[in-house]
């Protein structure tokens, strides 16, 4: 066979180099195809390296570039990742329009931006490559809103699809007139008003826009809020689906689907609109029932008209009639007991007869809606019968018509829910018992370390906000230790209920707090109140202490009881945490130990003693 001629060309080469041997075994090697193969892959692998690498330095020299260029526009610009909205670069105007922040390679929005609310700004254009001078508002707390002109361009950055986006000041002065760039923000700012919830398809299915509604009711599950069970046609079709707000709540949603068709007739693709029927529904179903329960009640009145009086009399809960002009023609004793009256004394009365004044213009308020809506209103009323007992009633207030007259009336009927009350009432004080014991350290009755954090966190904020001292004290029993190893620890459980009873009567404003931070560890928490202040409550606590005089002869310090003290005052700034006063604190209170205990040592955000 003859060999190929990329063979023969290796071989001969090998013979002129004058390898004769190696020319034989190389040409033998030659003449195999899978060697062959192989050693063309080879070839094009070695290529491929080589060009990739090309690439890579070339695509760095053009991002150096690109990154020098960027860095001097006076616009400002962005680099986000169209993935999640994560900001991968922001040049110098961008920081000082936006207050993006740099640290190190990394750059960060600024604490009133998050990577969602890019997001939904460039939700809109997710199908296209490009957009231009697209109108936001973007809010910063402390801050007006700020208007601007959002223009973007997808690129890859880093080998990562993102959106490079140039954003200015708007200026409506300098904006373009066209009703090409205008009719777009137009639009989505009329959808955006809308408290329904709006979104586009094309004829794929794939959504091409929504509104801020929708993006607030279905965010991170917008999966759900597409309808496909409607079918696309240039009829308004809808569909009713029971879904969950973001709040928990269950919510019934009308959708209506229209087909969006073009100027010759072809159908583009779909608008759906959602609409919350949730309290209509449940209208529509109590109506149903009432309605249901009157018709039942007229029919069996046209055939037996002692009905009432049976049904009446039958009924342990209080049923009571009277008609447009607001005279009883009709009720049972137990409604005519809850009045103060009796059932002959009550027919033919007028109920503001009957009613105290200030009641029976709340009802009538009731009852005329009743008569002029048709509608059934329930309300709640308490009652203390002749003999003195207190009873609640649900009211249930419903129009009724007198078969035989024609005329209009109102049917009132009232249901015991007393002991029901009750229950929420005891239901009520136990979850506040339940809360209050959560913030209460069982051993001292003072507040726990979960009480503190939640306490010091809130006067945190209300410090920032009002640039007042903040002053926190930390306090160690000294030795406590050896107190409960020579006294026992059910002597030192005493001794901690003691010292928790004394502290406590140091604090004398509604605000200060004194909670066991743990072990035999107090902190002290005094709001609006500087370092000298906070020195003060020390010299009490110290003198308090001494006061109670509890036994301690195992102390190094003296026979009886001590207390070390740390005292750290901080007039808290925005983007500090509140772990700092507690550091402080601590630092202050090791130098007490330090320092023979028994004493107090202070440090300040703006000295350290």
């Amino acid at each position: 066979m003859t060999p190929p001629k990329t063979s023969v060309h290796i071989a001969c080469f090998l013979l002129l180099a004058g390898f004769s041997p190696i020319a034989h075994a190389a040409t033998s090697l030659l003449d195999q195809p899978l060697f062959l193969f192989a050693l063309i892959l080879a070839m094009v692998v070695f290529a491929g390296s080589i060009l990739a690498l090309v690439f890579h330095n070339a695509e760095a020299v053009t991002f150096r570039k690109l990154y020098s260029m960027l860095t001097h526009l006076p616009i400002a610009t962005l680099i986000v990742s169209s993935k999640d909205g994560k900001l991968m670069y922001g040049n110098k105007a961008s920081r000082e329009l936006l207050g993006i922040r740099k640290v190190g390679s990394s750059y960060y929005y600024p604490p009133e931006v998050e990577a969602q609310m890019i997001c939904d700004v460039l939700r809109p254009h997710t199908s296209l490559l490009s957009f231009k001078s697209w109108k936001e508002e973007l809010q910063f707390s402390g801050k007006h809103s700020l208007s601007v002109l959002v223009s973007g361009q997808y690129v890859r950055y880093k080998w990562q699809p993102a959106w490079l986006l140039f954003i200015s000041p708007a200026n409506e002065a300098t904006q373009p007139d066209t009703t090409s760039q205008r009719d777009p923000r137009v639009l989505q700012g009329v959808l955006n008003s809308l408290s329904e919830l709006v979104y586009f398809q094309d004829k794929s299915g794939k959504v091409m826009g929504t509104n801020k509604a929708f993006d607030r009711f279905w965010r991170g599950r917008e999966s759900e809020g597409l309808i496909d069970s409607i079918e696309v046609s240039s009829k308004n079709n809808s569909a009713h689906t029971w879904t969950t707000s973001p709040d928990g709540a269950s919510r019934l949603l009308e959708t209506n689907k229209t087909a969006l068709v073009g100027d010759f007739g072809e159908i583009l693709g779909s608008l759906s609109i959602s609409h919350d029927v949730t309290d209509w529904h449940e209208m529509q179903e109590s109506l149903k029932q009432e309605i249901e329960k009157r018709e039942i009640t007229e029919q069996a009145l046209a055939h037996r008209n002692n009905l009432l009086d049976t049904i009446l009399n039958a009924s342990q809960d209080p049923i009571g009639l009277y008609n447009e002009h607001w005279v009883y023609v009709g009720c049972n004793e137990p409604f005519a007991r809850a009045l103060g009256q009796t059932q002959e004394s009550l027919l033919g009365k007028n109920a503001s007869e009957v009613m105290d004044p200030d009641k029976w213009r709340e009802f009538r308020v009731v009852n005329e809606q009743v008569i002029r809506e048709g509608i059934t209103v329930k309300t709640e009323d308490y009652v203390i019968l002749p003999d003195g007992d207190p009873i609640w009633y649900e009211v249930a207030t419903s129009p009724y018509r007198d078969p035989i007259e024609g005329t209009a009336g109102v049917l009132v009927m009232g249901r015991d829910v007393t002991e029901r009350k009750h229950a929420q009432q005891q239901l009520a004080d136990a979850i506040m018992e339940l809360q209050e014991l959560s913030f209460i350290d069982c051993l001292t009755k003072v507040p726990n370390r979960r009480s503190f954090d939640e306490h010091l966190r809130k006067m945190w904020h209300s410090h920032i906000r009002e640039q007042k001292p903040l002053t926190l004290i930390l306090c160690d029993i000294d030795n406590f230790k050896a107190y409960n190893d020579n006294y026992g620890h059910q002597q030192g459980d005493r001794a901690l209920l003691d010292v928790a009873r004394t502290l406590s009567k140091v604090i004398k404003r509604e605000t200060d707090e004194v909670a066991r931070y743990g072990g035999e560890e107090f902190a002290f928490l005094l709001p609006c109140t500087d370092l000298n202040g906070g020195q003060m409550v020390a010299r009490n606590i110290h003198r308090k202490i001494a006061q109670a005089a509890i036994e301690h002869t195992y102390s190094e310090v003296t026979d009886v009881l001590t207390v070390s003290l740390g005292v750290a005052t901080v007039t808290p700034v925005p983007n500090q945490d509140y772990g700092e006063l507690v550091r402080m604190a601590d630092i202050a209170l090791y130098k007490a130990k330090a320092s023979g205990r028994n004493c107090t040592m202070v440090m300040s955000d703006n000295n350290d003693f």
